[in-house]
């Protein structure tokens, strides 16, 4: 699997509203969305994927009034 950031997400936004983005782009989302307050992880199946989602969504798309970023998740020790 290939973990994705979903940041600078409003505090309205669902899991649901998350899936509907990605499927509205075709972009397939493993059943596992990790929301939190203002962000959110997302699988994908492969690298591929993953990148795909990042050059259609990041900075491009408007959720819920806000302007979402999609990146790479990177595991705390090494930030």
């Amino acid at each position: 699997m290939n973990k994705l950031y979903v940041g600078n997400l409003s505090p309205s936004v669902t899991v649901e509203d998350l899936k509907q983005l990605f499927g509205e782009r075709k972009l397939p989302v493993a059943d596992q969305v990790l929301l939190k307050s203002g962000y959110a992880f997302v699988d994908f199946p492969d690298q591929n994927w993953a990148i795909k989602a990042i050059e259609t969504l990041s900075g491009k798309v408007e959720l819920h009034g806000k302007v979402i970023e999609v990146d790479y998740s990177v595991p705390k020790k090494l930030r």
